[in-house]
C-alpha cells in the first residue's frame, strides 16, 4: 500500500511540475497571429482583347513573442504572377528597452511611401517603381520608439537589392550594401513615412532615394500622397530628373463598401554609366528600378466590398485602370514608343485567422 501511495504521490508531483513547466513555456511563447490568405482575379485587357482568371497571391503569416524580450514574424508568399515562392519576412526582434529594439533577418527595405508599405495582396495597380523594385532582403536594423508611441526612427543596413544579368541569368554581386534611415510619425490625422536611402548599385557607387509618404485619415475619408526622388549625388539634374509621384483617395460609404481613386507618374530622364571593366562590360543604368528614358502614367478607380458586416476576412474588389508607357527605342527616326493599355478587373480576397 505504501508503495502504491508513493507511486501516486510521485505521479501527482510529476503532473504538477509538468503543468507548471507547460504554463511557464506558454507564458514565454505566444502566437499572436497565424493566418493564411489568398487572392484570385479575373482580368480583361482591352487593347489586347485578352482575358483570364489569375490566382495572384497566397500568403502564410505567423508572428508572436517568446521569452520576455523577443518577437518574431514570418510571412511566406506564393506569387503566382511571378511563378514562385518568396519569403517576405523572417525576422527576429529583441526589445531590451521600451524605447529601443534591434531586428535581424529577411525584411523589407526601409523605404518611405505608403504604396510601397502595402502588402502585395492589397495592391491592385501600381507605379512602375513598385512593380520593378525588389524590396525584401537580408539585413539588420536598430529602432527608436518615443515614449508616446507616435514616432519610430529606424536605421537599417541590408544587402543591396540590385542584381546583375549575364548569360547565366540574374546573380547577386558580393560586398554591396544598402543604408536606410526612415521616420514613421503619427500626428493626429497625419502619418508620415519619410526615408533617406543609399543603395549600392556598383561598388562604391550609391543611388539615393528621398521618399516622402504622406497619409491623412479623416474617418470615412483617407488618402495618401507619395513622392520619391532618385539619383546619384553627382548628377546634374539630381532633383526631378528621376522621380515617382502617387496619390490615392478612399472613401468608406459604409463599413461594407469603399470607393477608391488612384493615379501616379514615373519618369527617368537620366542615362547610363558606361563600364568597360569585368566581369560585366556593359552600360549600367543610373536607376535600375525605372529604366532611363521612360515615362509612365497610370490611374484608375475601383471599389472594395465586404459582404459580412463587421468582418474584413472576405473582400470583393473591382476596378478599371489605364497605363501609358513611353520608352526609347533604337530608331533615330522614331526615337520613342508609346503604349496605352486599359484593364478591367474583379476579384476576391479571403483570409483565415487561426488565432484571434
Amino acid at each position: 500500500m505504501k508503495k502504491v501511495l508513493r507511486v501516486f504521490i510521485v505521479a501527482v508531483l510529476a503532473t504538477m511540475f509538468a503543468n507548471v513547466a507547460s504554463a511557464q513555456e506558454q507564458k514565454n511563447f505566444t502566437i499572436d497571429k497565424l493566418s493564411v490568405e489568398g487572392r484570385v482575379d479575373y482580368d480583361y485587357f482591352f487593347n489586347e482583347n485578352k482575358s483570364g482568371l489569375d490566382g495572384k497571391f497566397f500568403n502564410f503569416e505567423m508572428k508572436g513573442s517568446f521569452l520576455q524580450d523577443f518577437t518574431y514574424r514570418i510571412r511566406q508568399r506564393i506569387d503566382m504572377t511571378a511563378g514562385g515562392s518568396k519569403t517576405d519576412f523572417m525576422i527576429l526582434s529583441y526589445h531590451p528597452h521600451k524605447n529601443w529594439s534591434v531586428t535581424a533577418g529577411r525584411m523589407p527595405l526601409a523605404v518611405g511611401g505608403w504604396e510601397y508599405d502595402l502588402p502585395p495582396i492589397d495592391v491592385y495597380f501600381a507605379s512602375l517603381f513598385w512593380n520593378n523594385f525588389a524590396c525584401y532582403d537580408i539585413g539588420g536594423q536598430v529602432e527608436f520608439h518615443t515614449n508616446d508611441g507616435n514616432h519610430d526612427i529606424i536605421f537599417q543596413i541590408t544587402n543591396s537589392t540590385f542584381n546583375r544579368y549575364n548569360e547565366n541569368g540574374f546573380i547577386r554581386l558580393p560586398n554591396r550594401y544598402t543604408y536606410n534611415l526612415i521616420w514613421y510619425g503619427r500626428m493626429g490625422a497625419f502619418t508620415s513615412s519619410y526615408s533617406i536611402n543609399f543603395m549600392e548599385q556598383n561598388k562604391g557607387e550609391y543611388i539615393n532615394y528621398i521618399a516622402l509618404g504622406n497619409m491623412f485619415d479623416f474617418g470615412k475619408l483617407d488618402f495618401y500622397v507619395d513622392f520619391m526622388n532618385r539619383g546619384f549625388l553627382n548628377q546634374k539634374d539630381f532633383f526631378l530628373g528621376d522621380f515617382t509621384i502617387i496619390g490615392e483617395v478612399k472613401y468608406a460609404f459604409t463599413d461594407k463598401f469603399t470607393a477608391m481613386v488612384k493615379g501616379g507618374y514615373d519618369r527617368n530622364k537620366h542615362g547610363y554609366i558606361d563600364y568597360d571593366a569585368t566581369p560585366f562590360p556593359t552600360a549600367i543604368p543610373f536607376d535600375m528600378a525605372v529604366t532611363p528614358g521612360v515615362e509612365y502614367v497610370f490611374g484608375g478607380l475601383g471599389f472594395e466590398a465586404y459582404p459580412y458586416k463587421g468582418n474584413k476576412n472576405l473582400r470583393l474588389h473591382g476596378l478599371f485602370a489605364f497605363n501609358e508607357l513611353t520608352q526609347p527605342i533604337d530608331d533615330m527616326l522614331n526615337p520613342n514608343s508609346t503604349n496605352l493599355s486599359f484593364q478591367a478587373q474583379v476579384g476576391v480576397t479571403w483570409r483565415i485567422n487561426f488565432v484571434k
